[in-house]
């Protein structure tokens, strides 16, 4: 018998459900084919493994997510240009997580791109 590997069996957390404020924000950055808004529910952070030949590290994204949708068919709010060691990524997915239960992912990481690990 097989059993397949969970990967929320790595990071256990709770689920990140989108405040009113970033669903409102999120509905001008998401559109469908169709021109309607698409409804998110929950936010998913991911912490990546990035490897090349001459940088190795963690990268960090944030992906809108409901359960009617896959995750990778909608590009990401937000990622790190940059990879980091994990602890840096893993400090930046805190702050990231504050933000979101406060309703305010949107507000202070709306730029998609983002590379300052100072801040963190």
């Amino acid at each position: 018998m097989f059993h397949y590997f969970n990967l929320v069996d790595l990071f256990p957390r709770p689920a990140l459900p989108i405040g009113q404020q970033d669903k409102h924000e999120l509905e001008d950055m998401y559109t469908s084919k169709e021109g309607k808004s698409i409804r998110f529910t929950h936010w998913l952070v991911v912490l990546l493994w990035y490897a090349e030949q001459e940088t190795n590290g963690w990268k960090v994204m944030v992906f809108p997510v409901s359960e009617e949708r896959v995750f990778w068919t909608v590009p990401p709010l937000f990622h790190t240009l940059a990879p980091s060691s994990f602890e840096k990524a893993w400090k930046l997915s805190e702050a990231i997580q504050a933000s979101c239960q406060s309703d305010q992912l949107t507000l202070k990481f709306v730029h998609p791109y983002w590379d300052n690990w100072a801040a963190i």
